[in-house]
């Protein structure tokens, strides 16, 4: 059976349950970490990966036989699952339902690279771009004809 070749990447976004700002720069760096490395293993090729206390940034590249939504359940419930078990939180961790997803041309992969490392300094010097912090829609979609 022939390989097949592609370059489907994706930059998702999803918060803490009501936003909450309660991942500390050691909890953010641990989970980041877990995700990177568990979700690769997995077999998501998860490229970057970073936040800011209440939210992540996830730079993925998904293979054909995979779907974004599979991606980011397995992330958030794989994600949720181990900070649970690694820190003892009063009333639990959780993730907030649904998530941003933004498709990705091979020409910008460096510049979500850096937006996505650079989280922090983006949101302290209030350089974000709008539209990649939002995680669920403002708007009604368009229909079609």
């Amino acid at each position: 059976m022939p390989k097949t070749y592609n370059m489907i990447w994706v930059h998702i976004v999803f918060r803490t349950k009501e936003s909450k700002p309660c991942l500390s720069w050691e909890i953010r760096n641990a989970v980041c970490d877990f995700i990177k490395k568990e979700g690769n293993r997995r077999g998501f090729f998860v490229d970057t990966v970073n936040g800011v206390r209440d939210h992540l940034h996830v730079l993925l590249r998904i293979r054909t036989t995979q779907t974004v939504a599979d991606a980011v359940n397995w992330i958030k419930g794989a994600s949720s699952r181990w900070l649970n078990l690694q820190y003892n939180w009063k009333y639990g961790f959780e993730w907030q339902e649904g998530y941003g997803v933004f498709s990705v041309s091979i020409d910008d992969i460096k510049k979500v690279r850096a937006y996505i490392y650079n989280q922090e300094k983006h949101h302290k010097s209030k350089t974000c771009i709008p539209q990649f912090e939002e995680t669920e829609s403002r708007t009604q979609p368009t229909e079609l004809p």
